[in-house]
């Protein structure tokens, strides 16, 4: 077996992010039905927070996080007949091993894409915008010119799903910070501060309800939006934010959070003609690569279209992943991305 040099960022434990370390490493050959790719980006997202907090289970350390990169394929392991040696992929891993200059995926999970597309614009897409995509296609489909809510709308996944919405014809309604409502605005939503009576701001936007509301805070988000949804409407949960406080674990925040749930009976449901769905994507995606590849492919192509423009807060070189955390702790508009100099 051959080996390629280079560095990862590397959770040495379970903590906050002064527990993220670059460290010269080592990369093995892909195993079969496997590709490694010499990584151009990677993008920092919840879900590697969530990783270094200790809150993913059956993690153990040391982990190097990153769910999405984009690169060259420069190892291919046996029985892979694509991509090919040499081209360049977007690629989903399994929750782990985006922050570096290697990294081993599936060459079920990714995806070709032309060299002259940005490496930052296109990290978005496979975590970001995928999620964002396949909740309005595949998850809860909105009528034609209806209503959707979108909470977070200023962060990664949220502005995916308003830019998505806008561009299918959906008004979108949108809560963030104070700070973020100019940004949402722009993007053509109506703007709601989170920080005040959202709940009356959504109901004098839209007094008959909404048809969807995408949630991913949680708790008693979830529990409020429901009593906003118009008749035939869906929530659906794609997250829990408000487990985290200050981006850091936190057992009050969780305990808030398991309190605050939304609990209803199919019966219930059955009887309001509400519908209730889950998305996690790191359940659906591993469980359905055809559709991550039909889905990916749509949204690069897209991108290459200029129908969609990511929103990248933040590009820091892959040395400052701590830093990386911290803003994403902070509250951002749109991605982060890692920038990685060859090794």
């Amino acid at each position: 077996m051959s080996w390629s040099n280079g560095r990862a960022v590397i959770v040495s434990r379970r903590g906050g992010p002064e527990h993220l370390r670059v460290l010269e490493t080592r990369f093995p050959d892909p195993a079969p039905g496997s590709v490694r790719m010499a990584v151009q980006a990677a993008g920092v997202a919840y879900g590697d927070v969530l990783l270094r907090e200790g809150l993913v289970p059956k993690t153990s350390y040391p982990v190097t996080p990153g769910y999405d990169a984009v690169g060259v394929v420069d190892a291919v392991g046996e029985g892979v007949t694509s991509p090919a040696l040499g081209q360049r992929v977007l690629a989903r891993t399994e929750g782990r091993g985006g922050y570096a200059t290697h990294v081993q995926v599936s060459a079920d999970f990714t995806v070709p894409v032309p060299a002259d597309l940005e490496a930052g614009a296109l990290v978005a897409l496979p975590l970001n915008y995928l999620s964002a995509w396949q909740m309005l296609t595949r998850v809860a489909l909105t009528p034609a010119e209806g209503t959707v809510l979108v909470h977070g709308a200023a962060g990664g996944v949220g502005s995916a799903l308003v830019e998505l919405a806008r561009l299918r014809g959906l008004r979108v309604i949108g809560t963030a910070s104070a700070a973020r409502l100019p940004a949402l605005t722009e993007q053509g939503a109506s703007a709601v501060d989170r920080g005040g009576d959202w709940v009356r701001g959504v109901r004098a936007l839209a007094p008959g309800g909404v048809d969807t509301v995408f949630d991913g805070v949680g708790g008693f988000t979830s529990r409020r939006s429901f009593a906003l949804l118009a008749p035939g409407g869906h929530l659906v949960v794609y997250g829990i934010t408000s487990g985290l406080a200050g981006g850091r674990r936190s057992p009050a925040a969780l305990a808030r959070t398991a309190a605050g749930t939304l609990r209803q009976s199919a019966l219930g449901l059955f009887s309001k003609g509400l519908g209730i769905d889950g998305y996690m994507s790191a359940t659906y995606v591993p469980a359905h690569p055809r559709r991550f590849r039909e889905d990916l492919t749509e949204l690069v192509a897209l991108l290459q279209r200029g129908a969609i423009s990511p929103t990248i807060a933040a590009r820091l070189p892959l040395e400052r992943a701590q830093e990386a955390h911290r803003q994403l702790a902070g509250g951002v508009s749109g991605k982060i991305v890692l920038e990685v100099a060859p090794a």
